[in-house]
């Protein structure tokens, strides 16, 4: 059995193109719900591209004509957190002892880790003591959330009552759509196999769980990183060899195996590629029958490609669920993907008492 630091998410909150709120998002997910609409980006036959905006109206922006910029995604940011905290009923403004762990990326030419370094201002409000906030980025895309849970069992191995993690992105913005369209990643005329590019915000609050803890809880008792060689962009075969050992590394730190999860969920946007990595991957683990009700979840055909938004969110989701008890069992993997090499991995249990 794993003797690492079982983590407990204490609230989570989220803001995406489905729901100003968790709970609208993960209730339209469930209901196969999406908000994809025309956008004003073109592909090369000259057709619309689809998007999966968040609809935030700024203050003074009456007819929602400002679609971009920090200022929106500080409203998106604030609402999640906002959210978060207010489900984990933790009093405000939180103590400079807890750190603050941004998730970003920083292979794209869009202006998103701009943004999220932009962020420290907007967040400083939720402390008592802005000027002593322990703000870390970390900007691996996808699987960044993962190397900051593992950041968060150090914090608060150390003596961080809890740890916030939060992540906004977004694919909708100019030079994001342009390398999508350069590299024919993008849902279009000519490319039947890609992603819709969406956004969101998302936040989770974590603690320590303790022998004392009692109550239902969803606890994340498993974390694995790993590297692809045979990544989207590189000219080599896909194998899933990277994923399959990242996935391996959070069921070994769980003290768990692959046919005890009940449900997993991946950040598959459309592209081909990855969802050829998640079940070769997966090939790779699985050794015995999967249990009664098992799930495949993909909530991007939901909410489009929200880049390092997913981790937060997915688990965000799973939190919910788990609070209006409608998970398929206790055990749930999750695994995130991107064009880095950084594969990750974590495993949630739900504990109903």
């Amino acid at each position: 059995m794993s003797c690492a630091l079982v983590l407990r998410v204490a609230g989570a909150g989220a803001t995406t193109s489905v729901g100003l709120d968790l709970a609208s998002s993960a209730a339209a997910i469930r209901a196969a719900v999406d908000n994809f609409q025309e956008t004003r980006f073109l592909d090369r036959f000259g057709e619309p591209l689809l998007g999966a905006a968040m609809p935030l109206v700024l203050p003074g922006d009456a007819d929602g004509s400002r679609t971009g910029g920090s200022e929106r995604f500080a409203l998106a940011l604030t609402l999640a957190i906002e959210e978060c905290l207010a489900n984990a009923q933790v009093k405000l403004p939180l103590p400079a002892s807890v750190p603050l762990l941004m998730l970003g990326d920083d292979t794209r030419s869009g202006p998103m880790l701009e943004t999220a370094y932009a962020m420290h201002r907007q967040c400083a409000g939720f402390f008592a003591q802005p000027e002593r906030l322990h703000m870390q980025a970390f900007t691996g895309g996808e699987s960044s959330c993962i190397a900051a849970l593992e950041a968060a069992r150090a914090f608060i191995g150390g003596g961080a009552p809890c740890v916030l993690i939060a992540g906004v992105d977004s694919w909708l913005n100019v030079p994001d759509v342009h390398s999508g369209l350069k590299h024919d990643r993008l849902l279009s005329t000519a490319q039947s196999a890609g992603f819709i590019p969406g956004e969101a915000a998302a936040a989770i609050l974590v603690q320590a769980e303790t022998a004392a803890s009692k109550g239902a809880a969803l606890l994340l008792r498993g974390l694995g990183m790993a590297e692809e060689s045979a990544t989207l962009l590189a000219d080599e075969p896909c194998s899933g060899k990277g994923l399959a050992q990242a996935i391996q590394r959070a069921l070994r730190d769980a003290g768990m195996q692959a046919h005890e999860m009940h449900a997993r969920l991946t950040d598959a946007a459309g592209e081909e590629y990855f969802f050829d990595e998640a079940a070769y991957a997966w090939a790779r683990v699985l050794r015995q029958p999967l249990p009664p009700g098992y799930q495949y979840l993909q909530p991007a055909t939901r909410v489009g490609h929200v880049g390092a938004a997913f981790g937060p969110l997915l688990i965000g989701y799973l939190w919910h669920l788990a609070r209006v008890n409608r998970l398929c069992g206790p055990n749930a993997l999750v695994h995130l993907s991107s064009v880095q090499p950084a594969r990750g991995a974590l495993v949630l249990s739900h504990r109903t008492h």
